[in-house]
């Protein structure tokens, strides 16, 4: 009976060729598209559940009010955070801080560019980062160091790299350090990433702040004791401003800084570890929850679009086979017999979809991987039984519903009504229509929300941000680059005289996301007339404004003209306004050591723009050897004069990596996780019209089959072409205007919701929603018109005669 029924299904598949492909195309397109994005939701929520102890990990914040009321959270602490968490409050069982950063590795002559994890030795009882071979101990010892399986291969090639002596670049010196393990590399999904692990100690010997409770620069990670509860470790922690940050908290009430709800002005707070790849309170904030949830519900609503096709198009064209039905019905089939027909055709045309959509995933996985961004394989999803379980369940589910629903419904057919071709599908095709309507709801909320991403994308990119960041090449000096090498001086002097060439300067601070992935910050606090400062620190060399381009509304620029100019700083309007002086030129600042104001520029989005532009301070620092070398370029010939920087970059670091690009290339790497959504929504509406399309083609076939009679008697009394389309368009356009209601508040909440999270954000506008209304109403009406037209110009004598 089985091998029936696949004979009998395999002859209707191939005899209704149109549908077939409508509903295999269809739903193979759905899987595909549900499998590559159920697959990239999977890996952002697998960040950091590695971590055998991470329902105990958390990272460290805290909230600073602001006199203007708000609250400023950040994720650095000072050194001596770490032992006051140990000794004083007691829930606490672990803790460690870290830091990395991108630096020189060197070993016999040859030396390459790797990230420098900064840890104490706490960490790797904490942290699930296991030990390959070597002394996991060797992290106690300040002279050693533990480098990843990758590192060690590139490094050493097949040596044993154990007991090797390397050089790393700390600060701006070489320091050796023998390796004592080899780790396994990390994860491609752990927030916390190194290539070699290095004592914390190192990084304090340097910067010379272990007992500096000001200068906050460190993430700190926190492991709970089993039985401590989350609220009662924070009360043991809110303690230690009061403590041990005195001076701050009475500068604060100075300033007029109003108490919380709590009565604090300084509090700190837990970030679960499971979450840190996703909240931006802490420093590791990947991408925001909401990309994933949408990736799911984008792959979610094309999978119902298809599975929508799939029940109308199964139950349409029950007409069609009534004849048959009726016949099993008087053979003496029973419900269940014409059930397990019917599902059984439709499991066929699943299981063929799923086969499809993922050759089709497999073909399209490498495009995939390099436009988002990932490093999929096929052998790795099916090797994963979570994942290969997730599909295998969805799978089952659509089968079921797709193909048991109509099969149900069929069975319900009486045999009496069958038989005289009178089949009863519910009044007015309630379920059809409900589910059009589904369908085009879910196209209109994709048009919607492609149109508000997009316009917010393009505000972000065209934002004048208050330097010119379209003629400004930034250059990262490489790690590798010995402490002598003067790279600023020399590209100086290997450019002089170059008519391509406006400025050159340098600073220990990028703008946007470089080519090199840093983007350094510091922040400084420091008492001025009783109150307490906070600001945003850089240092520069000479011609930064003039390079950058920011303009100076107050005093003067940098100038080698004024010897005191060593301990000058210029800060914009701001940081002026923090200091609250009618004119800040010539004020005197005590930060690090004391400093004198010569200028004010104005405001500029150093960051983001999903972050308020913050005061900064530029510190003069002559001779400096930095992080960034920035040229200002003229605009004539932008390729010819990235050209010229290059070759005379080639001279200074011949073997280094050229990583320079233009600012607005690092600005728009900024908002790589916006484009990436936009163009998943984009593709997500293109396929979810283009599979919405097909089915309301095929519906609109079978109802003008149906209505074949009426329409030959409607010519025969004289109705024009242009009438008839209309009759028959009228009740699908009914269902796509009630569909765009339906999307509109939807996909207004949803994008209200969205901007939100930008400090300058675009405002959703009316006109969106009546784009994407007549959008979808013309798309709709061009793929019924197509069959409509062909019915009406049907000769009346030849409907009425197959009717």
């Amino acid at each position: 009976m089985f091998r029936n029924y696949i004979k009998i299904a395999w002859r209707n598949l191939k005899h209704n060729k149109v549908f077939s492909f409508i509903n295999i195309g269809g739903m193979a397109v759905a899987i595909c598209v549900a499998l590559l994005l159920g697959i990239a939701a999977y890996h952002e929520w697998s960040y950091d559940q590695f971590h055998v102890n991470r329902s105990s990990l958390y990272e460290l914040y805290m909230e600073e009010g602001l006199p203007n009321g708000k609250i400023a959270v950040g994720a650095n602490h000072p050194a001596p955070l770490m032992a006051a968490l140990k000794h004083e409050c007691p829930g606490v069982g672990q803790v460690t801080r870290y830091q990395s950063s991108k630096r020189g590795i060197s070993y016999n002559g040859k030396t390459i560019s790797g990230i420098i994890g900064f840890a104490d030795t706490s960490f790797l009882r904490m942290f699930t980062f296991p030990l390959l071979r070597g002394n996991i101990d060797a992290l106690r010892n300040r002279d050693q160091v533990l480098i990843s399986e990758e590192t060690a291969k590139n490094i050493f090639g097949t040596a044993d790299p154990l007991n090797k002596i390397i050089e790393v670049k700390i600060g701006q010196l070489m320091k050796s350090y023998t390796v004592g393990g080899v780790m396994a590399n990390v994860p491609k999904n752990s927030s916390i990433y190194f290539e070699v692990l290095v004592n914390f100690s190192s990084l304090l010997e340097w910067y010379g702040n272990e007992s500096s409770w000001s200068y906050s620069s460190y993430y700190t990670f926190v492991q709970l004791q089993e039985h401590a509860a989350v609220p009662g470790v924070l009360k043991q922690m809110q303690a230690l401003p009061v403590k041990y940050m005195s001076e701050k908290l009475e500068s604060m009430k100075k300033n007029g800084v109003q108490p919380g709800k709590d009565g604090l002005l300084l509090r700190y707070g837990l970030i679960p570890l499971k979450d840190i790849h996703f909240d931006n309170r802490g420093g590791w904030a990947g991408i925001s929850k909401f990309y994933p949830w949408m990736m799911v519900i984008i792959a979610i609503m094309i999978v119902i679009i298809a599975a929508g096709n799939f029940i109308n198009l199964s139950i349409g064209r029950s007409f069609t086979r009534a004849g048959e039905i009726g016949m099993r019905k008087a053979m003496g089939a029973q419900k269940g017999q014409l059930i397990a027909q019917f599902w059984g055709e439709a499991f066929i045309l699943c299981s063929i979809s799923l086969f499809a959509g993922v050759v089709l995933a497999s073909f399209l996985l490498p495009s995939f991987n390099e436009l988002f961004r990932y490093h999929f394989s096929m052998s790795a999803v099916f090797g994963d039984i979570r994942i290969l379980a997730g599909i295998i369940a969805g799978f089952l589910l659509v089968t079921l519903l797709a193909g048991g629903y109509p099969a149900w419904m069929i069975s319900r057919f009486k045999m009496l009504e069958v038989l005289k071709g009178k089949l009863n599908l519910g009044r007015k095709n309630i379920f059809r229509n409900a589910l059009i309507v589904v369908q085009f709801s879910i196209a209109v909320l994709l048009i919607s929300c492609t149109v508000i991403l997009w316009q917010q994308l393009t505000y972000l990119r065209s934002k004048p941000l208050g330097y010119n960041e379209h003629e400004v090449i930034s250059i990262p000096v490489t790690p590798n680059l010995r402490p002598e090498v003067h790279a600023l001086a020399r590209l100086r002097a290997a450019l002089a005289g170059d008519p391509h060439i406006i400025a050159i300067s340098g600073s220990n601070t990028n703008f946007g996301d470089g080519l090199d992935g840093g983007r350094n910050a510091a922040t400084y606090g420091f008492d001025y007339k009783d109150r307490n400062v906070k600001t945003n620190w850089t240092m520069v060399d000479y011609d930064y404004l003039q390079t950058l381009g920011l303009e100076l509304v107050a005093g003067r620029d940098f100038s080698r003209a004024f010897a005191t100019d060593s301990s000058a700083v210029i800060i914009n309007e701001l940081m002026a306004k923090q200091l609250a002086e009618k004119d800040p030129i010539g004020v005197e600042m005590d930060v690090i050591r004391k400093m004198h104001v010569v200028g004010v520029v104005k405001d500029f989005n150093f960051r983001s723009l999903k972050e308020e532009s913050g005061p900064m301070t530029m510190e003069l620092v002559p001779g400096m050897k930095p992080m960034y070398i920035f040229v200002r370029v003229v605009p004539a010939d932008l390729p010819l004069a990235m050209d010229r920087v290059q070759k005379a970059w080639r001279t200074i670091d011949p073997e280094g990596v050229f990583e320079a690009s233009f600012l607005d290339e690092n600005v728009d790497r900024m908002y790589r996780s916006e484009a990436r959504l936009a163009k998943i929504i984009v593709s997500g509406a293109v396929i979810a019209i283009v599979i919405s399309c097909m089915g309301l083609f095929a519906i609109a076939v079978l109802v003008i089959t149906q209505r074949n009679k009426e329409i030959g008697i409607r010519k025969v009394l004289g109705a024009s072409v242009s009438g008839i389309v209309a009759l028959i368009a009228r009740d699908f356009l009914k269902l796509v205007i009630m569909a765009i209601l339906i999307a509109t508040p939807v996909a207004w909440y949803m994008m209200h919701a969205w901007l939100q999270d930008f400090a300058y954000h675009v405002n959703v506008q009316w006109w969106v929603f009546v784009l994407a209304g007549v959008a979808a109403v013309v798309i709709a009406f061009v793929t019924i018109s197509f069959q409509s037209v062909k019915a009406a110009l049907m000769n009346p004598v030849k409907s009425l005669k197959t009717e």
